[in-house]
Formats: C-alpha cells, structure tokens, sequence
C-alpha cells in the first residue's frame, strides 16, 4: 500500500472514530446560527438534535460502506421535501455546510492538542469535504429542480412577491399548493395566521383546506358560515372584507373572531376568471394595525395568483384521475386477457378497484343461484378477511338487503347502501371502521346474475362521485367477461381430462396390477410442483401427462406387463420402448403437444443413464424429472407381479440413496419434504410430537 493509500485510510478510521466517539462535541460545535431555523426540524417532527445525529449516523454508515448511495439519496428526497413545503435554498444548503464547519474545527482542534497526527486530520477533512461537497451539490440540483424560486437574498423584496405566485402556479398537488400559500402568506404579506377555504357554490359555507394554526375546537369541521352581508362582499363583488371588533351585523364572523381571539379578521376572495372558488383569511394578534390599503391589495394580488394556481392543480388532478381510472381498466383488460385463474383475476381486480377508487375495502362476492346466496370470494382492503367476513362464509341472501335494494341487485342495477341496514357490514364493525356508505355493483352476463362488487366508503351516498359508480360499473363489466371465459374454459378443461382419465383407464384394463397408478403418481407429481412454485399452466401439463405417461404400454404385451420373474433382455428392451409409443400415440391430440415432452423423457436419469435418449441434468425437462420421482415412489409403494410393495421408510431411504443419480436432488428433497408435511397433517399433533413417526398413506393395490 503506498504512502498516499495509507493517509486515507488512516484518514478514513479517524473520520469514523469521530463520528462514532466525539458525537455530543460535533453536535455542540454545529453552529446554531448557521442552521436551518426551528421550522425546519419541526417540519420532519424532529428536534435540531436529533437531526443532526440522524445526519450523522448516514455520514458514518456511508463511510463505513465506501457507499454513497443511502446518504446521497437522502439529501434528495430532504431537499425535494423542502423545496415542496416553502423553506429557501439557503436553509436547505446550510445543513452540509455548517456539519462540515463543525467537523473541521474539531479535526484542527484535535491535531492541535496531539490527539490525532496532522496528516490524520487532514486526510479525515478531505474525505468529509468531499462527501458534504456532494452532499450540498445534490441538494442544490434537487432544489432547484423542484421549485424555482428566487432567493429573496439576491433580489428585492418586491420582485419575490410578484414572482413568487407565478412559480406557485407550476405546483399541481393541491395540499401542497396551499401549505405552500399560507407559508409565503405569511412571510410576503406578513400575516401571522393565514388559512385556505374552498367555498361550497350552493350553500357558501367555507371548508378548511390549510391553515399554519391549530384550529382543533376553533373551526366547525362541517364548515364556516359567513353572514350574508360578507358573503355579497366576497362573492358578488369580489373585494376583500376587513373585520375590526365584533360587530353586531356581522355575528357569525364575530363568533368565528372570538374563537380565534383576534380583533381584526382579513378575508380575501380566491377568484378564478371572475368566479368565487374560496377564501384567504389572515389576521395578526401582535400587530393588527399591519393591515394598511397598501397590504390589502398585496394581498388581493397574492390570492388571485394562488386561485390560478388552485384551479391549475384542480384541472391537474382531474386530469391525473382520469389518468389513473383509463391505466386502471387497461390493467383490468390485460388481466382478463391474461389468466384463466379466476381467483388470481378477482384478488387484483378488487385491489386495483380499492386503490382507483380510494376505499377502505373492496370485495367480490359470487351469486350462487342453486342456493341464492352470495359468498365472498376475493377481498382487499385495510378489514382483515379473517375477522371480517368469516361469519358470511354461508352466504348472504338478498333477502339479507332492505327489500328495494334486493329488487334493484335482482334487475341488475347499482345500489348505495347505508352501513347501518347492509347485511355485508357487521354493526359491530361500524364504529371502528368508520364506514358510511357501500356501494353494491352486480356483475352480470347474458341475464344472469354472477355476483357484486361490494366498495366500502367512509363517505355519505350523497358524495360519492358518479365517476366511481361508472368506473366500477366498466370494472365489474370484465369481471363478468373474465368470470364467463373462465367458466367456459374449465368446461372444456373437464372435457379434455375426461378423455384423458378415459385413456389412463384403457391402460389399468390391460394391466390391473397398476390400477390407480397413474392416478396416484399425478398427485404426488402436482404436490411437488405445486412446492416448487410452478404455474397453473405448469400444473395442469404434469397433471395430464401424470394420467397418461404409461399409454405407451398399450403398445407391450401383456404377458410381458404381467410377468412374475425376471424380463429376458428383449422384453426389457420392448418395455422401454413404451415412451416413445406413447408420444406416438398422443401426437394427433394438440391439447396435449405440451405433456407430450414429459411422457417421452420421464425415464430419463438425472446421470444421463436413462432411456429413450440419454437426456442428462437439467437437459431433461423438470415436468419428466418431477414425474420420474413421482412414478418410481408409488411403483415402490405397489405390489408388482414380480414383488411386494416396500414399506413408506424404504420407499423413501430407496429415493434418497438414488438422489443425484436417478433423480433430480432438488426434486427429491422437494418430494421427501412434502410427504413429511402431509403425514404430519394426518397424524394427530399429540401422537405426532410423542412419536415422530410417519405412517404411509392409503392406497389401493390389486393384483
């Protein structure tokens, strides 16, 4: 290691000594007056102190690490925090800085004293210089990417208030937007309490939408009501109003000022091409005189940019619903398209209904017409299924409903149900869960009744937006799609494997000593794959060539099936040719071109040694070295013409000993695994715990 190589990392050690022993001096030595003011920290919930270990604590793990990654993504998403909610970039920078003054000063003071060596103490401030110098250029990148605004520093305070609600206008989160308002609020016009109402166009009561003051037990949560005199002033002739003392032809205003302990009370109208959208409220305890004609139209200026930006970010978020309503019935399309499980399809349908449509839950409930009763079937939400619809796991019957709510569910029409009357909501539940409303949408199909969409609201029927009822109603539509096509396709599936079971049978008629066979191997061959995770469509290709891997046996003699001693040389080569008798023989078929691959290779070996074509390792398809250990296992467990079936434990120490060799290991391990899981589930958990014994399944043998 050169002599440079080992400054820097004595360097390095010195740097994490002091981050992990001189904490409180560092801490101390960070300049109060150089820092962001309290409003910084109280933005993250934290105190300066607790910030700044935090800080440090990233600075250590970063150094320790030699990666940046954590640290630096950190310094993003702070400086984009803030940047959003209105602090400048000089309080934004001033934290890297002023933690690297700090650390600096004690390195200087620690090569001073003799504590540490100067080249120390150098190498340690070249590395916190150039980790803090990245640190701040981030910041700076990132701010200035988020918010352009303009440093009242470098420019007159006049040109920040014009230019400042221009800037205002870009932002499009609407509580962003106005946190952002009443923050500049204050610091442009100089209020010092500022809130935003959006105003009801109907009855003119103002709802709170931001405010910088605690206004528990001040505002009424369903609105503020003006009197009518400040309402004409507002709203039909678009001035400010400006309230001193508590006049009696103004008394609701004069009760709202009396809560809020103030003596004059401000109210600007928020105006979007020449219509009323809300109100700016300030007032200033310590200074109510502040309000001068000069500041009021400042004011009036600062409320008209901030309208424009309100209207902006409403229009936006119009936008971005309509947005994510259109991604969501594509995804809905897609899925519908997609899978033929229609378990998987109604899980996703109902998260991407609950998510879309901002519910607490969503659920999926099928109509069963031979009982005419609806069971719940896929649900999401943030009710656990397991508390919350275990007591309808017999079904609810429109009965169950208010009877107009049963009659229109019964002609296919969308119901609003109310919490307290829905039999799909436990009353119990109410209080906690705080829903209101439900929303009922039938899925139907051809005249038919297939089940509902059931959306839990926390809002009153009179709320809901008619955009959810059509949204839902479009989502419910591909669910009956998705219901239908997969209805259709497990007909045919049942076909298919009829035929199927139907040539197993041809094969158990020509040699009764396999009776079943086939049947048991296809379940232990699904068990292992479904413990390795594979597919639906996986599974159903070993399930069909677990029924037919032996059909080429058709083509053996049966004298040679059935033969108590040893095959001559001949007759084991004629047996082993029942592989490739059966891939000819399930060639025409086309649903079966993909099992056709595990019935020609499932006597292939793991080693290469197998038959028909030598195949070796992971060469053999994972569908035939599934079913090679799955029909080796139940040929163990059977009598056979030319021996008796071996007990479980031989059976399976006779798989294990031929691991890696015969079979796949990671199949085998699988399959041991499986059958201890399901011998441990038949066994009772007392006799189980005293004995650790696994008894053999149940199985039919014939000879």
């Amino acid at each position: 290691m050169s002599g440079s190589e080992d400054n820097l990392e004595e360097g390095r050690r010195l740097a994490l000594r002091l981050l992990t022993d001189r904490r409180a001096d560092i801490i101390a030595m960070v300049a109060e007056e150089e820092t962001p003011s309290s409003a910084f920290y109280a933005f993250l919930d934290m105190t300066r102190k607790t910030y700044i270990s935090n800080y440090l604590d990233l600075l250590k793990s970063s150094i320790e690490t030699d990666d940046l990654t954590d640290f630096l993504g950190d310094e993003t998403f702070q400086s984009y925090s803030h940047a959003k909610n209105g602090f400048s970039m000089k309080d934004v920078l001033s934290v890297p800085s002023a933690v690297e003054k700090a650390l600096v000063r004690l390195l200087s003071e620690m090569a001073s004293s003799g504590d540490t060596s100067g080249n120390s103490a150098l190498a340690a401030s070249v590395i916190f210089s150039d980790i803090l110098g990245q640190a701040e250029t981030i910041r700076a990148e990132s701010f200035t990417q988020t918010r352009d605004e303009v440093v009242r520093f470098y420019h007159s305070y006049q040109e920040e208030i014009d230019r400042f609600p221009s800037n205002l206008a870009a932002t499009l989160d609407f509580s962003t937007l106005l946190l952002s308002a009443v923050k500049k609020c204050t610091e442009l016009v100089g209020a010092e309490r500022c809130a935003f109402f959006t105003r009801d166009l109907l009855t003119n009561d103002l709802h709170l939408e931001a405010a910088n003051f605690d206004h528990t037990g001040v505002l009424d949560e369903t609105g503020v009501r003006l009197d009518g005199e400040v309402v004409k002033k507002l709203v039909h002739k678009r001035k400010p109003v400006v309230v001193e003392g508590y006049p009696r032809s103004m008394p609701l205003v004069s009760a709202l000022m009396k809560k809020l302990k103030t003596k004059t009370l401000v109210l600007v109208p928020l105006m979007v091409r020449g219509r009323n959208v809300g109100v700016m409220m300030m007032d200033n305890v310590r200074n109510p005189q502040m309000f001068t004609p000069e500041t009021i139209h400042l004011a009036e200026r600062f409320a008209s940019k901030v309208a424009a930006a309100m209207e902006n970010a409403r229009l936006h978020g119009s936008e971005q619903r309509k947005l994510k309503e259109t991604m969501a019935l594509l995804e809905v399309s897609r899925l519908v398209t997609s899978t033929l499980d229609i378990d998987v399809l109604l899980s996703r349908l109902v998260q991407i209904t609950a998510d879309v449509c901002e519910v607490g839950k969503c659920s999926v409930y099928m109509y069963i017409e031979e009982s005419g009763r609806f069971y719940p079937t896929a649900t999401f939400g943030m009710f656990p299924a397991s508390e919350w619809e275990i007591s309808f796991s017999e079904g609810i019957m429109p009965e169950d409903l208010p009877a107009e709510e049963a009659e229109a569910l019964l002609r296919y029409e969308t119901v609003i149900s109310d919490a307290h009357l829905s039999p799909f909501m436990l009353r119990e539940r109410i209080e906690d869960t705080g829903v209101i409303s439900l929303l009922l949408v039938p899925i139907t199909s051809r005249d038919r009744l297939l089940g509902i969409m059931v959306l839990f609201y926390d809002r009153e029927r009179d709320e809901l937006e008619s955009e959810d009822l059509n949204l839902v109603a479009a989502i419910a539509g591909q669910a009956a799609i998705a219901m239908e096509n997969a209805s259709l396709y497990e007909d045919l599936e049942m076909s298919y494997f009829s035929t199927v079971k139907a040539l197993a049978r041809a094969i158990e008629v020509k040699d009764p000593y396999t009776y079943g066979h086939s049947e048991r191997v296809t379940q232990y061959a699904v068990a292992i794959a479904r413990k390795l995770g594979l597919d639906e469509w996986a599974l159903r290709n070993i399930k069909y060539a677990g029924a037919l891997h032996d059909i080429g046996k058709l083509g053996i003699a049966k004298n040679i099936l059935n033969k108590p001693g040893k095959l001559s040389e001949e007759e084991y080569l004629h047996v082993k040719s029942h592989p490739q008798m059966g891939d000819s023989i399930i060639e025409p078929v086309s649903f079966l071109k993909e099992p056709r691959d595990i019935i020609l290779h499932h006597h292939e070996r793991y080693d290469g040694q197998g038959y028909p074509d030598g195949l070796k390792g992971e060469e053999i398809p994972l569908g035939a070295r599934i079913l090679a250990v799955a029909d080796s296992f139940e040929a163990m467990m059977s009598d056979r013409p030319y021996r008796s079936a071996l007990d479980l434990h031989d059976a399976i120490a006779e798989i294990k000993d031929n691991s890696g060799t015969q079979f796949d290991p990671v199949v085998v391990q699988v399959f041991v695994e499986t059958l201890i899981e399901e011998e441990a589930q038949a066994v009772a958990p007392e006799e189980a715990e005293v004995t650790g014994e696994v008894e053999a399944p149940p199985r039919t043998t014939k000879r």
